[in-house]
């Protein structure tokens, strides 16, 4: 058996974990992500200094926000890191590591996950959704990840979910900002209460207040699931995908998904060239099968593919 160390890099928390080669979780954990790219980089050479000393680790795998260049290692965004920006990560972080290393877009890695092991096995045409703090995105067309001429493919936040050419709001247009858990839940709710400092509350808290009957949380939240079901039925209608696959916290909360159907269905009915069709008809949406984990799990298997690939 090999084992591979694997860290997935958000916006708020870095997962790490040790797995082996049939993606079994052997150790996991996770430490919060500063705004520092040396804080990080140093919190990852700590990691690998802990498990390195308790597993004979064959390489590092992550799981990366932004547009990946997984030749190159090439980062030309990294999300909410400011400090990865246009850099080389996978050379970099290779040479603090002492180890072979391999990168993938964060998303991408929930759709290998999902593929390797979850609920896409034995599907060939499906895309994954991930929902937390902006919305990332993954294609995967016969059985192959979509990555797109730079490496943008499945960006799903940046699609437009209203006409910026004539809202007042054009910087709210986007999916990142209409149906994502800070933007289109957090902030649409503190911006209704004149609440000023976002951090006051959680989505969590937002789902709380809406049960106990407060109707601005019952308000922002159907204004939640609409954002979400406009993006998927028009991501359906592009792509034609037999399953969606959603990722992130929120997708824990098993209530989203009927009431996504329902606002999707909604639309389905608006459209007469269609309303005699059912969600269903069209297309399987599906909760991510490994939640917090894909992107660890993701993310191994990425660096099998790339080291079998390198060696055929």
């Amino acid at each position: 058996m090999k084992y591979y160390l694997a860290f997935d890099i958000g916006g708020t928390n870095i997962k790490f974990g040790v797995l082996d080669d049939n993606a079994n979780i052997l150790e996991k954990g996770k430490v919060s992500t500063t705004a520092c790219g040396e804080s990080i980089i140093a919190n990852i050479v700590k990691i690998k200094e802990k498990y390195g000393a308790l597993y004979d680790l064959k390489g590092v795998a992550f799981s990366m926000p932004g547009f990946v260049n997984v030749d190159s290692g090439y980062l030309q965004t990294a999300g909410a890191i400011d400090d990865f920006y246009g850099i080389n990560f996978k050379q970099m972080i290779a040479e603090k590591l002492s180890l072979p290393v391999e990168l993938e877009n964060d998303v991408n890695c929930v759709a290998l996950a999902e593929k390797w092991r979850g609920n896409a096995q034995d599907t060939a045409n499906f895309i994954c959704i991930t929902i937390g703090t902006g919305i990332g995105g993954a294609i995967c067309i016969n059985n192959q990840l979509c990555r797109g001429h730079n490496y943008m493919a499945g960006e799903f936040g940046f699609m437009m979910l209203d006409n910026v050419f004539t809202s007042n709001d054009k910087q709210n247009a986007s999916m990142s900002f209409c149906a994502s858990v800070k933007e289109g839940l957090r902030r649409r709710y503190c911006d209704a209460e004149g609440i000023l400092d976002i951090d006051e509350i959680s989505g969590e808290d937002i789902y709380r207040l809406a049960e106990n009957g407060n109707e601005t949380a019952k308000s922002v939240i159907e204004h939640f699931y609409q954002s979400i079901a406009l993006g998927l039925y028009n991501l359906t209608f592009i792509l034609n995908p037999q399953k969606i696959i959603i990722g992130g916290a929120i997708s824990e909360r098993y209530e989203i998904f009927p009431e996504i159907k329902r606002k999707f269905q909604e639309i389905i009915d608006s459209q007469n060239a269609i309303q005699q069709f059912t969600v269903n008809d069209f297309v399987s949406i599906e909760s991510s099968r490994f939640n917090n984990d894909s992107g660890i799990i993701g993310a191994v298997y990425h660096y099998l593919t790339m080291t079998e690939s390198r060696h055929s």
